[in-house]
């Protein structure tokens, strides 16, 4: 996705008392499109929380008048969905760790080189997670209200019919559940009254045009060329038509072409837009009206079944996105390193001795073990990163704007956090190696970073268990760019 397109929808505050930093700040993020506004003053900015909370607030710790923790409190008490960033001086970033639970997600070099161009970068990666959490809640939402909806009509109507007439109303539905892709539906429809007479215009988003692609008992030099095209200031044309307010500017046209006196038209609307109309000459009955709302619901069911394949990046065991999702991202995230001048970091993790456990546990125990180690890398996280099973044995952590560096110090902090596990075998640990790579000191690209990645981890596996390595840059390595480490 391009987070320009929707960064309008989001606002962010910013706080500081040093003018210049903050308007740089503010013109970067208004630059980038995003809804923001400065603040000199904390009392102005909370009062401001409270009328309207943001979706991001930054706040520069040198101008914090009271803890930082009272501060986030505050925050906080506003909203919980409120994601915090901290400009400082790095005598402080220690200070920050306490505080990842408690939505400060990520944090800066106030002094840094072209730091308002990383914030920028930062509240992209956050409002980019935050914008992929919106519509992926409201696309299931969507499909599962359609289904339920499906079901609740198919239950009504078999209700209300009795003997004979139970059975075909079944096979409908079996019919149009049994169609693979929306223009089966439609010739099934319209096989449902073959004396009807249909043309679908089916709308063009893109160019604001409604154009005949199926037709049945229709003349052919009526449907031949058949198109509609919204004009500029009829802005408001498919609100009407959603609502079966058809504009007399596309009845009038339509009855010209056709030499008719009258038509009846049923729009075809898909998660509140409009897909097509249909439009016959004669008139609607009941039963065809009822075959039309099945017929659309149906076609909704279809839509919406596509839509979730986005959604079909997750592994079921831990909650991780899966390698799909992995390579997917990762080629997007080192497209923006090059774009931000920011480094990015894989670690490659594996559980150590994984087969032989395996072996000797069973199955069962090993699930335990690779959840209870996905909970720890959820527990080090910060909400930029992305967590992924890419293997039964492998987990591949993508760190934006991270150098190795940073990567090596957090996965110490990983090895260190799973020596606390328990399970459910008394006495029993678990350790893990973990490979690092990272663009653009050390690797070319998406590929060649995870490739390196996994060198890492497979050289320092065969070292003996609990360790990292850190892959070296092949000889004559020139970087894109240079990261400060």
């Amino acid at each position: 996705m391009n987070i320009r397109e929707h960064a309008s929808a989001f606002s962010v505050y910013v706080l500081s008392q040093d003018a210049d930093l903050g308007a740089r700040i503010r013109f970067a993020l208004s630059q980038a499109s995003y809804d923001v506004y400065f603040f000199a003053d904390v009392d102005e900015l909370f009062m401001r929380l409270k009328i309207n909370p943001p979706h991001v607030v930054i706040l520069d710790y040198e101008s914090l008048v009271a803890p930082l923790a009272e501060v986030v409190e505050k925050i906080l008490s506003v909203s919980t969905e409120i994601k915090i960033v901290c400009v400082s001086n790095p005598e402080h970033f220690t200070t920050f760790g306490g505080f990842q639970n408690y939505n400060l997600v990520l944090f800066f070099d106030r002094n840094g080189q072209a730091v308002e161009r990383q914030v920028q970068s930062g509240v992209d990666l956050i409002c980019e997670n935050l914008y992929r959490l919106y519509q992926n809640e409201q696309v299931y939402e969507t499909f599962q209200h359609t289904k339920q909806e499906l079901e609740q009509m198919s239950n009504t109507l078999n209700s209300e019919r009795n003997g004979p007439q139970v059975r075909p109303f079944q096979m409908r539905i079996s019919e149009y559940r049994s169609a693979e892709s929306k223009e089966d539906l439609l010739q099934i429809f319209f096989r449902q009254a073959p004396a009807q007479s249909w043309v679908f215009l089916k709308y063009i988003k893109s160019i604001r045009t409604y154009i005949s692609v199926s037709n049945q008992n229709m003349p052919e030099n009526w449907v031949e060329g058949l198109s509609f095209k919204i004009l500029p200031s009829e802005e408001d044309f498919n609100q009407k038509v959603m609502i079966g307010e058809f504009p007399s500017r596309m009845i009038q046209y339509i009855q010209g072409k056709w030499d008719v006196n009258q038509i009846k038209m049923l729009p075809l609307i898909i998660k509140e837009e409009v897909e097509g109309i249909l439009i016959t000459t004669q008139e609607i009955t009941a039963a065809v009206a009822e075959d039309f709302s099945l017929m659309n619901l149906v076609y909704s069911l279809l839509s919406l079944e596509a839509q979730p394949a986005h959604l079909d990046v997750e592994d079921t065991l831990t909650g991780f996105y899966n390698q799909l999702f992995y390579k997917r991202i990762l080629e997007k995230e080192i497209d923006r390193s090059k774009r931000s001048f920011a480094p990015i970091s894989v670690i490659k993790l594996a559980i150590d001795s994984f087969r032989e456990i395996e072996v000797s546990q069973g199955r069962e125990f090993c699930d335990e073990i690779i959840k209870k180690v996905a909970n720890v890398i959820k527990k080090t996280s910060r909400l930029p990163d992305f967590a992924c099973r890419t293997a039964e044995n492998e987990f591949s952590i993508i760190l934006t704007n991270c150098n190795r560096k940073g990567a090596a110090l957090r996965s110490e902090r990983l090895r260190q956090e799973l020596k606390l596990e328990t399970f459910s075998k008394v006495g029993f640990m678990v350790t893990v190696s973990q490979g690092i790579s990272e663009y653009p000191s050390l690797t070319k690209s998406s590929d060649s970073l995870t490739e390196s990645a996994r060198k890492a981890l497979d050289f320092i596996s065969a070292k003996g268990p609990d360790k990292i390595c850190i892959f070296k840059a092949p000889q004559g390595h020139q970087p894109d760019f240079q990261v400060n480490t």
